[in-house]
């Protein structure tokens, strides 16, 4: 079958169900899963469906934690490849609607659940199709007037940092054809004063002192940006690109088209939000922001400049501290586990001591040892497959882990830190 063939087939399995039973949506802990989860659980509840959603962090017991409901039918979203072979653990019907790296055998001896992947197809589900992708074209298999829903499937994308082509261009499009979608170019840098708009900015994130820079440039740091003229403006954007420069990014860019759903205005601003939710363990709140709730709105703005203050302080104190280092990779400490990938990410992208050329592990060790890793795309175009790595290296110390080509995780005891560090070194080089 090809993907459409697979999510009708999904969606009938659906249509066979009885309007008394109760549907088990599993959403990983992210903006991409709770976009999915959601796009899952509003198309189920237009048919009167009954469903129950958790968002959950990889772990070694998730499946025996799963199977011990009893459902008619369970749907995993952005999350399941790492645990096919225990499916069978659960009662009932199964879907997995995933978009992380396949193993050769993992689909092996796995007919009695239905796999949604992307890369079953020939996708590089890292670049497009993301699980909020797969979700959508889910949703429309189940009622093709789920259009809407690409508002939604798009803030996964943004959320996974995806590229907007192949798959995620044709949803687009189908979103804007349709009014639900529309799109416009912006500034990244957004807020109040230009002092702020730099002090505050995480993404793309400076390591200077603003104040200084803008006296340098004779630009008032209480000044507006839509307040300068032409060639303030013109002086402000070539000063930081200098700076950016100095910092070695590689990718410089002020302006973007920024896409806006109807129902959902910034649609890249709901990913952020989504994103700050998952992190701090408030995926309810993501939840219900994605069912139109007005009153998450202003709890899930809270929660979003909660978790940029988080980053930014421990980007602050990453520029202090020394920087591990392994042949074939870096690695650094960050005290909340939930941070770990984007301040891998960040601190790759943006902080100069981090230029060498590897990817950036963030370690945080609580009860366990949580590791995130982010690479780029120079790297993945030299053959760096973080995921496989992160998966080989987790399962030989007795933990779990993966991902993609660019980005992975991993969960392990931490009295295995070390090992598993040494044993990733190897799978990288």
């Amino acid at each position: 079958m090809n993907l459409e063939e697979e999510v009708k087939y999904a969606g009938d399995m659906v249509h066979r169900l009885k309007k008394d039973n109760i549907v088990r949506i599993i959403g990983h802990v992210d903006a991409d899963g709770i976009s999915s989860a959601s796009i899952v659980a509003i198309s189920l509840a237009r048919l009167g469906y009954k469903f129950h959603i958790s968002i959950k962090r990889t772990s070694p017991n998730l499946i025996d934690e799963i199977s011990k409901g009893e459902n008619a039918l369970t749907i995993f979203v952005d999350i399941g490849t790492s645990y096919l072979k225990e499916m069978n653990k659960i009662k009932g019907d199964v879907i997995v609607l995933d978009h992380h790296l396949i193993e050769n055998d993992e689909t092996r001896d796995i007919e009695d659940i239905i796999y949604i992947n992307p890369r079953k197809y020939g996708i590089d589900a890292s670049k497009e199709g993301s699980a909020s992708c797969i979700a959508y074209e889910f949703a429309k298999a189940i009622d093709k007037n789920n259009i809407d829903l690409s508002q939604l499937a798009v803030v996964g994308m943004i959320g996974d940092k995806q590229k907007f082509t192949g798959l995620n261009k044709k949803i687009v499009e189908e979103g804007i054809g349709n009014g639900f979608i529309s799109e416009k170019e912006q500034y990244l840098l957004r807020g109040g004063c230009i002092k702020e708009m730099i002090d505050n900015s995480i993404d793309p994130y400076f390591v200077f002192n603003s104040t200084h820079f803008l006296n340098s440039i004779s630009i008032k740091p209480e000044s507006k940006l839509n307040d300068l003229n032409e060639e303030e403006r013109k002086r402000f954007f070539s000063a930081l690109t200098l700076k950016m420069i100095e910092q070695n990014v590689e990718e410089i860019e002020w302006k973007r088209i920024q896409y806006y759903g109807k129902e959902y205005g910034n649609l890249h601003d709901m990913a952020s939000k989504l994103d700050a939710c998952a992190r701090l363990n408030e995926a309810g709140v993501g939840i219900a922001l994605c069912f139109r709730d007005k009153n998450a709105q202003d709890k899930a703005k809270m929660i979003q400049e909660k978790y940029r203050d988080e980053i930014r302080k421990e980007l602050k104190e990453i520029e202090k501290k020394e920087v591990n280092e392994m042949k074939n990779f870096l690695y650094i400490y960050v005290n909340h586990a939930p941070l770990a990938g984007v301040i891998a990410g960040l601190s790759l992208k943006y902080i100069p001591k981090f230029k060498k050329g590897k990817p950036v592990v963030a370690i945080a060790v609580n009860d366990d040892a949580s590791i995130s890793a982010r690479g780029n795309d120079r790297m993945v175009e030299n053959g760096i497959n973080l995921g496989k790595a992160f998966k080989i290296a987790a399962e030989k110390v007795g933990g779990i882990g993966g991902g993609h080509q660019i980005a992975a995780g991993a969960k392990i005891k931490k009295e295995r830190l070390k090992e598993f560090l040494e044993e990733l070194d190897k799978e990288l080089g």
